[in-house]
């Protein structure tokens, strides 16, 4: 009896498998353009809500107005300091005292010199009046009314002379009483008493109390937006000071490729001294890098646009002058809805479906 079970199949021709194979691949086609053309879920947040003026901080300090070695300008032992580190001082205050016996001494015998170059003067003109009068009678010669004349003339000029080396003498001795040039601090003594002094010896440092300015460095990336920016402020100590722009200087800082810049205080100064933060605001608004997109090496927004009642789609804005991880300055209506999720698997064109 023949066994049916062991009768060969009919082999599948390879046309059939073929046939099969185009049937699969326009299956998955057919899905995949269905898949491609259903709306796409996203949700969206209306710019006003999401816009930001970008906060940007620089160091910031506020340089002393003056800050001057105070020195001597003569020769002489110190007698006496008046003030030391730490001491506040007004301006002409005594600072530092120096042996003045000397320079004193100097300025009587300058005195002494003058008063009597001034007799010899006097002398000389009453004698040059009676010449006068005895040439108007012809009972003088010549040459000795000329030699009257000139020792008067050469007398006024020594007195003169004379004059202005006495108050020189009292200028030297004055600098004895080394005096405070403003308001200020003493932050630095660099001489003791009984020390020989030159001139230009250092004897204190002083430092003044206040100053209207604040002075940082600006790297060229952030000079437009520092320039054009808004609500400048210093921070010092946990508490801020409203600033101004006085001036930035154009050109760039050799050594550090830097813009220098000076603020004003426009109430309360921060003290001398003063190391802390510039801190202001874009004046421009812009939208957090977290919502900017790349397409075709391009960076902007995609935003949903409506068509009609029921029909919105996917719009891609470009951010010119956008950089990657950074916020981005754009321009947009209040009201504009901005994708927030679902944005990165969005194309130009999409239809989108909102689930606000």
């Amino acid at each position: 009896m023949l066994n049916l079970a062991l009768k060969p199949r009919k082999k599948i021709s390879n046309k059939t498998v073929f046939l099969a194979t185009l049937i699969l691949l326009s299956a998955n086609s057919t899905a995949i353009h269905a898949a491609d053309t259903e709306a796409k879920k996203v949700k969206t947040t209306a710019y006003k809500d999401i816009v930001l003026n970008v906060t940007h901080t620089l160091g910031g300090v506020v340089p002393a107005a003056q800050d001057s070695n105070i020195s001597a300008q003569i020769s002489a032992i110190i007698n006496q300091f008046h003030v030391d580190t730490g001491h506040e001082v007004k301006k002409d205050d005594l600072l530092v005292s120096l042996d003045c016996r000397e320079y004193q001494l100097l300025v009587k015998q300058a005195g002494a010199n003058l008063k009597a170059e001034k007799v010899q003067l006097a002398h000389a003109r009453i004698q040059f009046n009676q010449a006068k009068k005895l040439n108007k009678q012809g009972n003088i010669s010549k040459e000795t009314y000329n030699l009257r004349e000139a020792e008067e003339n050469r007398l006024k000029a020594t007195v003169i002379n004379k004059t202005a080396a006495e108050q020189l003498s009292k200028i030297t001795a004055e600098r004895c009483q080394v005096k405070a040039p403003f308001d200020g601090y003493i932050t630095h003594r660099d001489a003791s008493i009984g020390e020989l002094t030159q001139p230009g010896t250092s004897l204190l440092q002083l430092v003044s109390k206040t100053n209207d300015i604040v002075e940082t460095k600006i790297n060229h990336r952030l000079l437009n937006s520092f320039s054009q920016g808004r609500n400048h402020q210093f921070i010092f100590n946990n508490k801020t000071y409203d600033l101004d722009i006085e001036f930035i200087l154009p050109v760039l800082d050799t050594r550090t490729r830097n813009h220098i810049a000076r603020l004003k205080f426009t109430k309360e100064k921060a003290i001398t001294g003063s190391v802390g933060k510039i801190r202001w605001q874009d004046e421009k608004s812009s939208i957090p890098a977290s919502y900017v997109v790349s397409r075709n090496n391009k960076l902007g927004v995609f935003v949903a646009e409506k068509n009609s009642d029921s029909d919105t789609t996917a719009k891609f804005i470009e951010i010119e002058n956008a950089t990657e991880g950074q916020p981005a300055i754009i321009k947009l209506d209040a009201k504009t809805q901005i994708i927030t999720n679902g944005r990165f698997n969005v194309k130009h064109g999409d239809a989108l479906k909102v689930t606000n």
